[in-house]
């Protein structure tokens, strides 16, 4: 059935609830003078934000906000990106004004994510100024910067493309080059865009800092990992750069064993390892299975880093010749047939058997059938289930 009642937003415009509607908003306006309960004055904060209903009560409004601001920043800058989406340009411009303001002081940081947060609805011209903004706190040292004015920088950037995205990628190169590596943010969206000279340099940083046995080792552990994700837009001398300081760092078993932090950042090293797989040579490639296959045979070693070289090595696999396919494949048996091993494991041994006998080398094919056969009696589920899966 039809409903008959007249549109919310229509009867807030009629000219006599407007006009109310004004009136009350600058009684509110007039209250902040001397309102000093804070429950009271953001009871009224997110009280006008819904009363953004016309040009006039938008202006109004975004001057309650900015005259809360001086003394409630924080309180009223949520609501300012909220109503954000509802301002004209010259409206927003006024928000931008506070936000930038606010890149000067102290809490810079808190701003730097505001700006972030309104980001999307800004109009070329807007992006620019506070893009200007961000480049002359950074250059004339007012700001510190940080890793959310480092994002800003780049987001906006990322948007304006050109000399501004080139400018963007100097300055944090050169004055915040952690912004690559640290991750608190996901860098990739903008490295995708630099140029390949630009990319190179990237690269550099990455490496200088994965090489440096003095940087956190979470950090190197992320600088691995961005170089994985990136591993298709290196050449094959900044591979060769990059598996170096990796086959050092896989060689350190200290670091490791049974360690749950240790085994994240083995993770990422790995993770690396697996992506530039398919593009290494021979003499790497006899690296890394030799290390996979050491980590695989030894029981002591964590059951996680076991499967992770497991992984890698369905990875390489297909680059490997008939004596290391017999190697992996009789690893992969004696692990799959001790009942006194892990049963994850003991499941992954099973995908890496199954593929050498069906993908890459038939005369194991007889082997892994009865050994897949014989472990459908065996007494773990998981490690029925894998050979239900096998056959």
């Amino acid at each position: 059935m039809k409903s008959h009642l007249p549109n919310f937003q229509y009867v807030l415009r009629h000219p006599d609830i407007h006009l109310c509607i004004i009136d009350q908003i600058k009684i509110i306006q007039t209250q902040f003078n001397t309102l000093d309960d804070e429950g009271l004055i953001k009871d009224r904060l997110n009280l006008i934000q819904y009363l953004c209903i016309s040009k006039k009560t938008s202006d109004i409004v975004v001057q309650c906000y900015k005259q809360v601001f001086k003394t409630h920043p924080e309180m009223c800058a949520d609501l300012l990106c909220v109503i954000s989406v509802k301002l004209d340009e010259q409206q927003l411009d006024d928000v931008i004004e506070l936000f930038m303001d606010g890149l000067d002081n102290k809490n810079h940081i808190t701003y730097a994510k505001l700006i972030l947060k309104i980001v999307l609805n800004l109009n070329k011209g807007q992006l620019n100024k506070v893009f200007k903004c961000l480049v002359n706190a950074f250059e004339s040292g007012k700001t510190t910067i940080c890793n959310n004015c480092a994002h800003a920088l780049a987001t906006i950037s990322s948007q304006l493309r050109g000399k501004q995205l080139d400018n963007a990628f100097q300055c944090l190169i050169h004055r915040f080059p952690s912004y690559f590596y640290v991750l608190y943010y996901d860098t990739t969206q903008f490295i995708m865009k630099l140029k390949e000279e630009q990319l190179g340099d990237v690269f550099q940083c990455l490496i200088n800092r994965l090489s440096d046995e003095k940087e956190d080792e979470r950090n190197r552990a992320k600088c691995a990992e961005l170089l994985g994700k990136l591993s298709m837009k290196w050449n094959e001398k900044q591979l060769n750069d990059a598996f170096n300081p990796l086959k050092d760092m896989l060689n350190k078993n200290g670091d490791w064993k049974f360690n749950c932090e240790g085994i994240h950042k083995l993770d990422k090293y790995a993770d690396l390892l697996k992506r530039i797989a398919q593009r290494l040579d021979e003499k790497q490639m006899n690296i890394a299975l030799n290390y996979c296959m050491d980590k695989l045979n030894d029981k002591n070693e964590h059951q996680n880093i076991r499967i992770k070289c497991i992984r890698i090595l369905e990875r390489i696999l297909n680059k490997c010749n008939e004596q290391q396919l017999d190697e992996a494949f009789n690893s992969s048996m004696d692990i799959f047939t001790d009942k006194n091993d892990n049963a994850d494991l003991r499941k992954e041994c099973a995908k890496l058997l199954k593929t050498i006998a069906v993908d890459l080398n038939g005369k194991h094919f007889d082997d892994a059938f009865q050994c897949f056969t014989n472990g459908l009696k065996d007494s773990d589920l998981i490690v029925r289930y894998s050979c239900v899966k096998s056959l």
